[in-house]
Formats: structure tokens, sequence, C-alpha cells
């Protein structure tokens, strides 16, 4: 993880340069028309030039970085507290399912001990009725001391009637009652199993951070000449590889095409989150300008806690999964889930710890796909979510999985999701209705 001061983490996000340019479909234009935003953009990168060199010469003041280091540290043993306090809470609602279930047990075991008493007692009645009706009533009658014996059994035996049809009706509310305890039993039991498997998960998550941490640990012996030498090949690989990015999805062609796509405000996308704070908006905003070189953002920011369980905003297939941190470390997304949704749109999941799908699996609405992180190009852990267009006006092509190789990154291929800048479509149009409490700036 790259360990920066707080101060020159503010300057690196500006000089960073998010993956996708400026959100307009640019047709067939003049050379003039072409040069004069060729100059522009050469402006705005000299501009960029001269605030890296305006940063450099702060580093010189810098004393050690070590305290760089410790912030960091700090940083990470928080997240992985909390993560601790995640998982002692689930192992309580763990625990409290188990006395549940073992209650339940009990009741069942219990309501089967009535049973067979019931069960005895009706087959004792049933017997004597049996064997008294085999008995014709001479048979009866001299069997009985006196006339008054007679009469006390016959009547001991009507009485008999009313018992074994309480009993019977008993037994009967006793079954559907066991029933009952049968299907809670069985739901407690489905609710146990997941919740093991989120505490599975956040553990390797909490053993991923320790791994990082300890990483972060051997950086603190490296002398303040390397974060140097770090900062600027960092800066240099994030500008490298948005201007890639940005020309190749300048140059696709794409038209929208309106029909293809729900209507906006019909909410078809769920919010891939539980809870739901927006940290930053789709495309112009009030950080937009200050972050990203092209002045847009590409999707919609939530605020995350690394390990949050990400959720399919819909149904469709998983086009891919994948890490940019292998071919370009934090200059991406990060760890990222890409999928194609049934209803015209396509979503990417940004900047995540791990994925639990894979390439072709088919997701519905509200599934577990993803845990939330801090990969990529990020400072602080969040969710990034991104939609596309899937497809244009004659079927062209919109956002897709695209492997191209990259002379940023020592010639190696990146694999991720790209589109043409007319396809990228704003998250919210498409997601439930908001109001300014969701928002962390109301634009």
């Amino acid at each position: 993880m790259k360990m920066l001061s707080k101060r020159t983490s503010i300057v690196f996000l500006i000089i960073g340069a998010v993956f996708v340019s400026s959100f307009f479909h640019v047709d067939a234009q003049s050379i003039d028309e072409l040069e004069a935003q060729i100059a522009d953009k050469a402006a705005e990168r000299q501009k960029l030039l001269e605030e890296a060199d305006r940063i450099r010469e702060e580093l010189t003041h810098v004393g050690a970085e070590k305290s760089v280091l410790t912030a960091e540290l700090n940083r990470i043993n928080a997240e992985r507290k909390s993560l601790d306090n995640n998982i002692k809470q689930t192992e309580n609602e763990i625990k409290s399912l188990e006395l549940k279930i073992n209650k339940s047990e009990q009741q069942i075991s219990s309501y089967t001990s009535d049973i067979h008493t019931y069960a005895d007692a009706i087959a004792a009645l049933l017997r004597g009725i049996d064997q008294r009706n085999k008995l014709s009533f001479l048979e009866v009658l001299a069997s009985a001391e006196n006339l008054s014996d007679f009469f006390s059994v016959r009547d001991a035996y009507t009485r008999l009637q009313d018992p074994l049809v309480e009993n019977t009706n008993l037994l009967e509310a006793k079954k559907i009652e066991l029933r009952k305890t049968n299907q809670a039993l069985t739901l407690e039991q489905d609710s146990l199993e997941d919740e093991k498997l989120i505490l599975s998960d956040q553990r390797s998550i909490v053993k991923s951070k320790e791994d990082e941490q300890a990483n972060a640990l051997d950086k603190t012996k490296q002398k303040e000449s390397s974060y140097q030498a770090s900062l600027n090949a960092t800066l240099a690989t994030i500008d490298a590889l948005d201007s890639e990015i940005r020309d190749y999805e300048s140059r696709l062609e794409f038209a929208l095409n309106p029909d293809s796509l729900p209507a906006k405000g019909s909410a078809v996308l769920a919010w891939p989150l539980e809870n739901i704070f927006i940290t930053q908006r789709f495309g112009k905003t009030v950080s937009s300008e200050r972050l990203y070189v092209s002045g847009s953002h590409s999707g919609v920011d939530f605020r995350a806690d690394v390990g949050t369980p990400v959720y399919a905003v819909a149904d469709g297939v998983v086009k891919g999964v994948g890490d940019t941190d292998q071919t370009c470390y934090r200059a991406s997304f990060g760890k990222w889930v890409f999928i194609e949704h049934d209803i015209g749109l396509s979503t990417t999941y940004g900047h995540l710890s791990s994925w639990k799908v894979k390439e072709g699996d088919r997701v519905k609405k509200g599934e577990l796909i993803a845990y939330s992180g801090n990969t990529g190009h990020s400072t602080a852990p969040h969710l990034h979510v991104t939609v596309y267009a899937t497809k244009g006006v004659d079927g062209g092509e919109g956002a897709r999985v695209t492997e191209r190789p990259s002379s940023a990154c020592a010639g190696k291929t990146y694999r991720m999701p790209l589109a043409p800048t007319a396809a990228y479509l704003d998250p919210l149009a498409y997601l439930p209705q908001t109001d300014a409490s969701y928002f962390k700036y109301n634009e």
C-alpha cells in the first residue's frame, strides 16, 4: 500500500487521473477543432506538471516518512479492530441462534413424548372397546355381580368416548404445532449457515489486512528517497494509464439508443449496499474537477468499510471479475466485478476486497457478489459503481471486459471493463429515489 502523508495524498488525488474521460460523445470533427482540443489538453498537462514540481519541492521539506507510515498503520489497525468487533457481534448472533435451536429441539422432544403417551392411551381405550364389543349382551350381564354393576360398566364405557375424542383432537393439535416448530427450526438453521458464511469471509478479509499491515511495517525500514521515487513512479503510471484509457474510449464509436434503456426514475436497480450514504455523485461534482483530469466522475461512490457485503443491483450474468492492481498497482478499479443485466444496463463494482462470483455466473437482484474494500486508485475504503448502456444504435457494443497491452505498466496487459464515453450513464437515474440525507454534498 502506498504510504503518503495526508497533505501529499490530497495533491496526489489532484494529479491522479481517473480511468474515464468526460461524458459526452465526440462526433466527427474538423482538424482545427481537434488541434484546439489537443492544445487545451497540452496546456492542462503543463499545469499538472507545474503542480507536480511544487509537490516535489514540498516533499524536500518533509522530515521523516515514518510518521506517515505510523498514521497508515494506525488506520489499518483501526480497520482490523472494526472487523474484529464485527466478527464478535456475528459470533454472538450465532450463539443466540444455537440457543434457539436447542430450545426448539427440546420442544420437539417433549412433543414427541406427549404424542407417544397419547397414542398409548388411545390404543388402550381402543383395545378395551374392541374387547367389549366382542361380548354379547347376556355375557356382559352375566359377568356383572349385579344389575347395578352392569349399568356402572356400561356408563363407564360411554364416558370413555369423550376423553377419546378430546385426546385425539389434542394429538392432532400437537402434530400441527410440531410441524410449525420444525419449519421455524429449518429457517433458523438456514439463517445460521448464512451468518457462518459471512463470518468466514470476514475472517479472510482480516487475514488479508494483517498481511497488508506486515508489508507496511516492512516498508518503514525504507529510506525517504525510496518513497519519493515510488511516488513519482505512481504518478507517472496513473497519468499514462489514464491517457491510454481515454484515448481508447474516445476512439470507440457508439451512439446511445434511449429506446433500449429503462425509463429514468423507474428505480429498476436496487441499492448495492444495505446502508446507503453517497460520497460522490456521477459527472461534474464538487470534487470531480479537483480530483480528475477529465473533470467528471464515471460513477457513484458509496461509503463502505472494508468487508461490507456488496449486492447485485439487478438480475444478470457476470461477464468478468479481475484485479487491475496485478497490472498497475493503485491505478484503477483494483478488484472489480462486471455484470451485464437483463434490462439493457451493465454495471461495474470497483475497489473490492474480494468477490463471491465468477465469470459466467447467473446472479439475482440482491444476491451477495462481493465485499467492499480499498483496492485500486482509492485513498479510503468505499464502493464505486458505474452504470453503462449495454447496447447502442444498430446493436453497437457498449461496456465490455477488454484486454489491452499497456505501455504505461512495463508492457503488461490490463483487463478491465471499458466503454465508449457516450455509454456511461448516471446510476442515480435508475436507482431508488433519494433525498438530501443520502449525500455528503448537496450539489
